[in-house]
């Protein structure tokens, strides 16, 4: 499978797919050496019972928290022109922001501008993540009609969209399902050269917090990844750690990978230990081929109001469910 499916897992995963069996079916390619097959094939399965509606994809911190329920019957005309091509009328609620709301605070501490970018596909997505809604808007375009689209992400891992068969937005819990919400993470760990082992304590951490298991995918990596994840002594060897300029400092840490194959990538931290960028470079892998991308993170001030939405469930999705909880 291209680079370019790993690099757009952030489109694939978190953004947009022209159906979910389209969806699942790129899915299980690239993460077929990743992930366990048995949650795979079994989703896989149920996804292709399903109707073709479209599941378009996936986005602050040190101002005071709120509940950004009061924002239930604001329309677009209060929005900036990002937003403002919702549709008129738009509702917006965040009912998810209401359960485990300490802890979700005290886990998301900052907002978050983050831009990607696929050079092969030439593809471009940017999610703007806000800690005091805890929820997420990502805007991109359609690759198949070029359409700009925009999604959002809530705290429970509600994907949410506009269904435009159905003139209003609805939400679909089917990626925070069980075993589902470590794929994306697991995939990108593998294809980008982090260190698992960072990504499966931040698994274990939100499991103990009672927190949604990845539910903003790449964009939650900042809240889990430090420079000292990459000093283990267990894969130290993995990376050569440099001191270079970024930003306006001169003291940025990079962790370049010696991995051969991947010749040219690197993970930045900045003077504050925070993430700011992943450059990937991958040559003739076996399994993602070759190809070039990058994530840059941003923290600054955004605003994210997530539309009102119905609930929608694929057709046997609670079975499903069920089912991955039991193995």
């Amino acid at each position: 499978m291209k680079t370019k499916i790993i690099i757009t897992t952030l489109l694939a995963l978190c953004l947009a797919m022209p159906t979910q069996a389209q969806f699942f079916k790129k899915l299980k390619k690239v993460a077929e050496n990743a992930v366990e097959r048995t949650v795979l094939n079994r989703t896989d399965k149920e996804v292709s019972k399903t109707t073709n509606n479209t599941i378009d994809s996936i986005a602050k911190g040190g101002k005071d928290k709120k509940d950004n329920s009061k924002n239930i019957g604001e329309t677009e005309k209060n929005l900036d022109k990002k937003e403002k091509q919702i549709p008129t009328g738009t509702e917006f609620e965040n009912p998810s922001l209401k359960k485990n709301i300490d802890a979700k605070w005290a886990w998301y501490t900052s907002d978050v501008r983050v831009t990607s970018y696929d050079k092969q596909k030439e593809s471009n997505m940017v999610s703007y993540f806000d800690a005091d809604a805890v929820a997420m808007r990502s805007d991109y375009v359609d690759q198949v009609t070029g359409a700009p689209l925009t999604s959002y992400t809530d705290s429970e891992g509600f994907f949410i969209s506009y269904n435009p068969r159905e003139q209003r937005y609805t939400k679909t819990s089917l990626f925070a399902m069980p075993g589902m919400s470590m794929m994306a993470p697991s995939m990108m760990a593998s294809a980008y050269k982090l260190p698992e082992g960072s990504i499966f304590e931040g698994m274990e951490a939100m499991e103990k917090q009672g927190l949604a298991v990845y539910p903003f995918m790449h964009v939650d990596f900042p809240f889990v990844i430090r420079p000292e994840h990459f000093r283990d002594e267990m894969i130290a060897d993995r990376y050569k750690e440099s001191q270079i300029a970024c930003r306006g400092s001169m003291d940025c840490t990079k962790f370049s990978v010696v991995e051969s194959g991947h010749e040219g990538s690197y993970i930045l931290f900045d003077n504050q230990n925070r993430l700011i960028e992943i450059n990937i470079v991958i040559k003739n892998d076996p399994y993602f081929e070759s190809g070039k991308g990058k994530i840059e993170y941003f923290y600054e001030n955004v605003e994210v109001q997530v539309p009102a939405a119905v609930e929608k469930k694929m057709f046997g999705q609670d079975l499903l469910k069920k089912g991955m909880e039991n193995n």
